[in-house]
């Protein structure tokens, strides 16, 4: 008996094809890459093939993937250097290069200022609230956004000073 087009399983398409739809999405660093195929069954050594030849045709660079992720979430997301960190090493970018990112975004990128975005934007939802309470959700909010303890408290205190002045 002769098996009918529903017995057929699809063709997968080659770990090429399928590294390159991957990217076609949006940029991906290697290690997100070599995820997705191993996901997807492909072996070791394609996965590895793979990944050369995209890192040969300039496909794939980690380096500029960092730099380009710290750069735009920074700016878009006002997000801080402790978070970004946290991003991209989840996403399988080695330390060295997470520093070089950081370093790059720091010469061009002020941290006081993207808290300052960042706090422009949460003040609404805090109007109305105690100033104490106000003050704790904006820290735990830097916080969660990467800012460093410094940051986080300059920001308060900017903020919530008059709240300060009337309690002496």
């Amino acid at each position: 008996m002769r098996a009918g087009p529903e017995d057929e399983t699809p063709a997968r398409p080659d770990p090429w094809g399928a590294a390159l739809k991957q990217l076609a999405n949006r940029a991906r660093s290697s290690d997100e890459i070599r995820r997705a195929l191993a996901r997807q069954g492909y072996g070791r050594d394609e996965v590895a093939a793979v990944l050369a030849r995209l890192t040969a045709c300039r496909y794939l660079d980690d380096a500029d993937f960092a730099r380009t992720w710290v750069t735009t979430r920074a700016r878009r997301s006002s997000i801080g250097p402790a978070r970004l960190t946290r991003e991209l090493q989840a996403k399988g970018i080695a330390d060295p290069l997470i520093a070089a990112a950081l370093r790059a975004l720091a010469e061009e990128w002020n941290t006081t200022e993207g808290a300052k975005e960042a706090v422009r934007r949460k003040l609404p939802s805090l109007r109305g609230l105690p100033p104490a309470v106000a003050r704790r959700r904006l820290a735990a909010f830097l916080e969660r956004r990467g800012y460093s303890p410094d940051v986080i408290l300059a920001m308060c205190r900017a903020q919530f000073a008059e709240a300060e002045d009337e309690r002496e």
